[in-house]
């Protein structure tokens, strides 16, 4: 071991130390230059002199890589961030070994571990038989050491990684789209080259592993060594889930919960496949292998987003173009989901607050213009405040569409059938419990587009052998509708009947309008597959589709021309926090309905009142169509001011296919509704979803049309419209 001279100390060594402290501690981490790194590299290249003259080469080695770390950022093969993030971090502990060398001690002995951690996390075997021998088939990764997790970096790691390949399998569709946009590889392998280095800090090796091979095959690519074809692709779609999976595990097992093992063996059975055929061409048989292994990732939720006139149901549209991602780049803060919701209910009360009191009758009888000045101040603030809350809880629904992506160009493989997605609107905005809950109803009705209703090529004459299915969305004034059409071969009403007979859902003596028939796919159990697939088949599908739509208070139009194609379109609120509704009185108590609901408001003529059977105005007539009337005082026990439907105000409503007349003593007012979970005493509570503070200080509760005349009407099955 070599004693450093005072001397050398204070001359050389010191000097660059602050150096090197000055420029690595000041660099914008977000923003580095190439200027940056030069007045870091230059300290180093004499720091690196310094210690081979004085018999270091342990402590060479280490500036060594770093500066090669230095020259990866500056070629923007490493993101500077997460790059200069492993600098500053090996960095410290060559501090340390400087320090235990200026003591005279051995720097070696606590630097070579460290440095040889380091470069394990940007080295690994070159074929896939040494990668295979590491990793067994299936995983249940360690959790990081206690430190690590204190930190909350593993957090924010499990956080970015879910982004990345998110991205990643975005990016994966655009380049196997167009195979000539190296930059495309470019992009991949640096997100691939990130996980591989900070999980492997983290101490997640698997993980680690699984980025590296997969960084060392687009690196082949990178480097014109091997040919970008479906051998690549097929490796990159099943890294990306395993990755998906192994990340998922992790989350869990970090949150206390109770993790499955990761089978890992198809990415490298697919890997060995890849380095086989450098060609780029996967051989049948060998895609055969990968692809019985499983079918699309799906996710827990399925384990499995215009104008008001009907859709065109034509051939399918030309293909668009890929979307471009804006250059500038918004810094983010993030913020917990919980905390977010607090935020918007805290809101809601401060609306609800500046309600009561500026329908104080003390306030209203004050009649002074400055105070009523300030309140209209206020109230102006507050609904700014309100808007800017509901903004940020509004996300494009293309992070939704991008997962179908995926889906579409799996099942297109699995299916055998040439199909391509249409993304229209993917940056229309919708509330963030709709971005989390319509991903399944959306899915599934992609997949009974793609099984059900697109074609194989050679029934399609003659339209093209390529099917096309268009997912759009839009706004219309209060509401968001998602569309979902296919120019397939259309639904078969006369099939759908003859199945709803035979499930006895439909009588063959009575007429029913194609939307009636066409309901029928929504109802639990219903399918017309002649066998279940691992597409669909089993009549579960639909009926979630049709449950969680009406859960988020929207409903399903489904249109259809056979030989043409199918359309379905679903409605929803633009957020599930906030409502238009109807202020109405029954009986003295309040109750709102969702504007999204309501038809129309009527007062019925006497003569269109009908009856049968003893019971007198049980329905009237609208326009040629009888509606049955629906009397919330029957339901609730409530002694009503108005029993006579000709002297009371009826609300129609659409439910399903049909209308239904719900009867109130007085229409009050339409307003914005802050909505207010009641709790679990009133959960049992039939047709009421939730409820408010009106403007009076009074209690409102929220219907839900669809629950309250299923409710109501359950046990009056003989009651026909």
């Amino acid at each position: 071991m070599q004693t450093l001279d005072n001397s050398i100390l204070q001359s050389e060594l010191v000097p660059l130390r602050q150096a090197l402290q000055t420029s690595l501690m000041t660099k914008d981490l977000h923003n580095c230059k190439l200027t940056d790194l030069t007045e870091i590299m230059l300290p180093m290249d004499s720091l690196l002199a310094l210690f081979k003259a004085q018999g270091q080469p342990v402590l060479a080695a280490g500036v060594d890589f770093i500066n090669d770390l230095l020259g990866q950022i500056g070629t923007e093969a490493i993101p500077a961030p997460t790059g200069l993030s492993y600098v500053l971090n090996l960095y410290e502990n060559l501090e340390l070994a400087m320090d235990a060398w200026c003591q005279g001690e051995d720097a070696a002995a606590g630097f070579a571990p460290v440095l040889a951690k380091f470069k394990a996390m940007f080295e690994g075997p070159k074929t896939a038989q040494a990668a295979t021998a590491e990793i067994s088939e299936e995983v249940l990764q360690d959790l990081p050491n206690a430190d690590i997790l204190e930190d909350g970096s593993v957090g924010d790691f499990i956080n970015e990684v879910t982004d990345g390949l998110q991205s990643v399998e975005e990016t994966v569709m655009e380049l196997e789209a167009e195979p000539g946009r190296r930059e495309l590889v470019d992009a991949v392998f640096r997100v691939m080259h990130t996980i591989k280095g900070t999980s492997g800090f983290l101490g997640m090796p698997v993980i680690g592993k699984v980025a590296h091979r997969t960084e060392d095959i687009l690196g082949e690519v990178r480097d014109a060594k091997r040919t970008l074809g479906s051998n690549v692709f097929e490796l990159l779609f099943v890294s990306i889930d395993t990755l998906k999976n192994l990340v998922d595990q992790m989350k869990t097992r970090v949150e206390g919960g109770s993790a499955e093992p990761v089978n890992i063996g198809k990415f490298y059975r697919t890997l060995q496949i890849c380095l086989d055929n450098p060609s780029g061409d996967m051989p049948d048989q060998a895609w055969d292998m990968v692809s019985a292994e499983a079918g699309p990732a799906e996710t827990a939720a399925g384990t499995a987003q215009p104008a008001t006139a009907a859709p065109a149901l034509g051939p399918g549209p030309k293909k668009a173009e890929p979307p471009r991602k804006a250059a500038k780049i918004e810094e983010m803060l993030k913020v917990s989901a919980s905390k977010l919701d607090e935020l918007s209910g805290l809101v809601g009360e401060m609306v609800v607050a500046l309600s009561l009191l500026t329908q104080n009758p003390v306030m209203l009888d004050l009649g002074n213009r400055s105070v009523n000045a300030q309140l209209d101040h206020l109230d102006k603030i507050t609904e700014s405040l309100r808007d800017k809350v509901l903004g940020i809880r509004m996300f494009p629904i293309g992070s939704v569409f991008s997962k179908l992506s995926r889906q579409v160009r799996d099942l297109s493989q699995k299916s055998g059938k040439k199909i391509e997605l249409v993304l229209q609107g993917a940056d229309t905005l919708v509330d963030k419990s709709i971005i989390d809950n319509i991903y399944a109803p959306l899915m599934h009705l992609v997949r009974n587009s793609i099984d059900h209703g697109i074609e194989p090529p050679e029934e399609r004459a003659p339209k093209p052998k390529t099917g096309y299915v268009t997912l759009s969305a839009q706004h219309l004034g209060d509401a968001i509708e998602l569309m979902i059409q296919d120019d397939g071969k259309g639904l078969d009403r006369e099939k759908l009947l003859d199945k709803a007979v035979e499930k006895g859902l439909a009588r063959r003596d009575k007429e029913y309008t194609e939307s009636e028939v066409f309901n029928f796919i929504f109802l639990p159990g219903f399918s017309t597959a002649k066998q279940v697939t691992d597409i669909s088949g089993r009549g579960v599908g639909m009926d979630v589709v049709r449950k969680t739509v009406e859960q988020l208070r929207g409903k399903v139009i489904t249109e259809s021309a056979k030989g043409v194609g199918t359309s379905f379109r679903l409605k929803l609120p633009l957020t599930t926090s906030i409502i238009e509704g109807l202020v109405v009185s029954v009986a003295g108590s309040r109750f709102i309905l969702p504007i999204l609901d309501v038809n129309q408001t009527i007062t019925p003529e006497e003569q269109d009142l009908k009856g049968f059977q003893g019971h007198e105005n049980e329905f009237f007539l609208l326009a040629g169509e009888t509606v049955p009337i629906v009397r919330l005082y029957e339901l609730y026990h409530l002694t009503p001011k108005v029993v006579d439907p000709a002297k009371s105000v009826v609300i129609v409503c659409n439910v399903a296919t049909k209308k239904y007349g719900i009867m109130v003593d007085e229409l009050l007012h339409r307003q914005q509704i802050v909505i207010q979970n009641l709790g679990e005493r009133f959960a049992q509570v039939k047709g009421i979803t939730g409820g408010t503070i009106l403007g009076d200080g009074r209690v409102g509760l929220i219907l839900d049309p669809v629950s309250l005349i299923n409710e109501l009407y359950s046990h009056k099955k003989h009651i026909e419209s």
